[in-house]
């Protein structure tokens, strides 16, 4: 065996960041998700009702390691088109189909061990994904903090109902908390809010790992069309925990946060 990594990939720059930092790796895009394939890797298109064809693959190129990347959108399955293999774990499958996100990624984590492959998280195979503890940006207000805060135990409180990586705060009042449609929707709902009902505070948004996920199958993400969606919702900065977000671009995002008047707090533990 050869320790080869493969990418499951979905849309975004990540699975192609990944990429870069290991050009060996066997790049998998799955079909009717579309990614555009890197030059210079072997690839393989797989089915979602095709579980069989991709294991099997996998096996044949030496692949040992496989790194989950990527937004996909939960998939529509039909048991006619499903393999052997698929059809056996379709149970399983659709008993998780109606919880949370991170249900669902650990039974796919669980599936790809069963057959003998390890799973790992995107910031095992490339480095400089994530940032340390730093304030980017203007220094948040007393207000800010508070609000923050407040996000940050809206989250957790909703940890056992498998829901939200992201809230919104302003002024003490809880604007909005990110659902399955994701952050950008999150963002631009918050951006309809009536400037009173933010009680005079501009206001934060927190993206942060729900406590206890499986970080290898899903960690948080921003980039800079992040920081330009806060700036459309009218919000004055950004808190995410070091080391459990993703920052994509992060020249430019810090370029975007000073530019616009915004902070990015980048949290220790127990901050």
């Amino acid at each position: 065996m050869t320790d080869r990594l493969a990418i499951i990939a979905g849309t975004g720059d990540l699975p192609h960041r990944i990429a870069a930092s290991n050009p060996g790796a066997l790049f998998v895009t799955i079909k009717g998700v579309e990614v555009a394939a890197p030059d210079g890797h072997d690839l393989v298109e797989a089915s979602y009702e095709k579980l069989g064809a991709l294991f099997k693959s996998m096996r044949g190129a030496g692949v040992e390691r496989v790194v989950f990347a990527g937004k996909v959108d939960r998939p529509k399955l039909n048991p006619l088109r499903m393999d052997r293999v698929t059809l056996g774990l379709f149970p399983r499958v659709k008993a998780v189909l109606g919880k949370g996100d991170d249900a669902l990624l650990r039974l796919i984590a669980e599936v790809f061990e069963e057959q003998g492959f390890q799973v790992v998280a995107a910031t095992d195979v490339a480095h400089g994904l994530s940032l340390d503890v730093t304030t980017i940006g203007r220094t948040p207000s007393a207000q800010d903090r508070v609000d923050a805060d407040r996000a940050w135990s809206i989250l957790d409180t909703l940890v056992r109902e498998d829901l939200a990586q992201g809230a919104v705060v302003a002024g003490g009042q809880c604007l909005g908390i990110e659902t399955i449609q994701g952050t950008d929707s999150l963002l631009r709902f918050v951006a309809e809010t009536p400037e009173h009902l933010k009680q005079g505070a501009r206001g934060v948004f927190v993206k942060r790992p729900k406590p206890g996920q499986d970080e290898r199958m899903d960690i948080p993400t921003i980039g800079p069309s992040t920081i330009e969606a806060v700036v459309q919702a009218g919000l004055g900065g950004i808190v995410i925990p070091a080391g459990g977000v993703i920052v994509m671009d992060q020249d430019q995002v810090e370029r975007l946060v000073r530019e616009y008047d915004l902070f990015l707090d980048v949290r220790g533990a127990g901050a």
